[in-house]
């Protein structure tokens, strides 16, 4: 850090958010300096093609291709990461934290990924990785569970994570459109951060959480490891027929701390109607912490897009650089603090929403009904409807289970799809 307060920085990657970032940068240089005294001066780009034409607000001057410059470049002490991927980033991050440039990293795979490795690296050269603008958007949850809520035991939480999958769900939900109606709108393309294909298949989801898990709980879990379901199966069908029953559908990342084990997944989930979830619409993300001290907490704000992760970034930006003035001594990293293993999905428990497509005949409920009774699962309620506007008259049974132990469902599911009244796929939802 350069005497005055002057922050010099450095960008890693011109793409989609790297771009973006710049122009909202010129945007807001003068009012953070306002602010807090500080002026943002970014120094260098980092790129891979020095021929790709760029917008005219980008200087050329700061651009290179060669990571080398930067750390050359002894007045830089922060990078921010927005080239995306795992290498040759992890390569040029490793070399960058190696002679002491301090990290604020968008890059939500790479962290998912990497997170313990880089960490044990900046513990080794005493460097600061911010890793909150990975988890895309504006809300600061890695810092409110660590700071606002330091005095709180964290019993659960559940957060609506990817703007994107949130926005392609609400448009379902208003228009009753397919989803292959709801991807071709040019929205969709201005929502990604980056020019890779929108994931809406939960492991854009998982991936925060294996940061969020770290960070705030200090559960060591790889994200390919997570249970992770996407909104690709999510029909408008479902969405007709659980709204019917005073549900909503929102793709939910779930966390819960157990006596022994934490229990962590990312699925299509059945909120209620009503539930302060089924008010965040659009490109929106909210996270709901149940607390000891504070009872239910939430956060709301825009979960995608340039405008929200640039302002995470600058924040940090800043919150990196106030350590660096005022010569805090970076205490080690812990990730890994909770040495609770993560419960099995097998073991989970929760209240489901069933569908069984089913041949228009009496006594279907009842068969159905023993079989989830031979496996110990409590029905909450049942009826029976015919859509008499299919060529085939198709029937339908709905099922509310109270609470039960997954593997007994699933089981029992198994079981009733071989029965002869079932005509096609079973759909399940679990409840908040």
């Amino acid at each position: 850090m350069s005497n005055g307060k002057i922050v010099h920085f450095a960008l890693l990657g011109l793409g989609k958010l790297g771009t973006g970032f710049v122009r909202v940068l010129k945007e807001k240089t003068a009012m953070i300096k306002a602010e807090t005294g500080m002026e943002l001066n970014l120094k260098k780009i980092l790129i891979k093609n020095a021929h790709f034409n760029r917008p005219a607000y980008i200087d050329k001057n700061l651009l290179t291709t060669n990571v080398e410059d930067i750390i050359r470049d002894k007045a830089i002490s922060i990078a921010i990461d927005a080239i995306g991927g795992i290498e040759p980033t992890f390569s040029i991050i490793k070399t960058l934290i190696e002679n002491k440039i301090h990290l604020v990293s968008a890059n939500r795979v790479l962290l998912a990924s990497k997170m313990h490795e880089l960490v044990n690296l900046a513990n080794q050269y005493n460097v600061y990785i911010f890793p909150e603008a990975s988890l895309g958007g504006g809300i600061p949850i890695i810092n409110i569970l660590q700071r606002d809520l330091v005095a709180n035991k964290i019993r659960s939480l559940a957060g609506i994570l990817s703007g994107t999958s949130n926005f392609i769900l609400s448009e379902m939900t208003q228009r009753r459109l397919p989803m292959t109606e709801i991807l071709k709108l040019p929205k969709i393309q201005n929502l990604s951060e980056s020019l890779s294909v929108i994931d809406y298949e939960g492991a854009d989801a998982a991936q925060k959480v294996a940061i969020l898990a770290a960070a705030a709980f200090g559960i060591n879990v790889n994200f390919l490891h997570i249970h992770a379901e996407g909104i690709s199966d999510v029909s408008v069908d479902d969405i007709r027929y659980v709204g019917d029953l005073g549900y909503e559908i929102k793709l939910l990342a779930i966390m819960k701390d157990h006596p022994q084990q934490f229990e962590i997944r990312v699925h299509p989930t059945l909120v209620p109607k009503g539930h302060p979830f089924t008010a965040v619409s659009g490109e929106y993300t909210a996270v709901l912490v149940e607390t000891d001290l504070l009872g239910d907490y939430i956060i709301h704000g825009k979960g995608v897009g340039i405008e929200a992760s640039s302002s995470m970034i600058i924040r940090d930006i800043v919150n990196l650089a106030n350590l660096l003035f005022n010569g805090k001594h970076n205490d080690p990293y812990r990730l890994d603090w909770n040495e609770k293993s993560v419960k099995p999905m097998d073991e989970i428990i929760s209240s489901y929403y069933v569908r069984f497509p089913c041949h228009d005949r009496p006594g279907v409920i009842g068969m159905i009904a023993t079989l989830l009774g031979q496996h110990k699962i409590n029905i909450a309620s049942a009826h029976a409807e015919v859509d008499y506007e299919s060529p085939s008259k198709m029937g339908f049974v709905h099922i509310l289970i109270d609470n039960a132990l997954e593997k007994d469902v699933t089981e029992a599911l198994a079981d009733i799809a071989k029965l002869d009244i079932i005509r096609s796929r079973i759909k399940l939802y679990r409840i908040l």
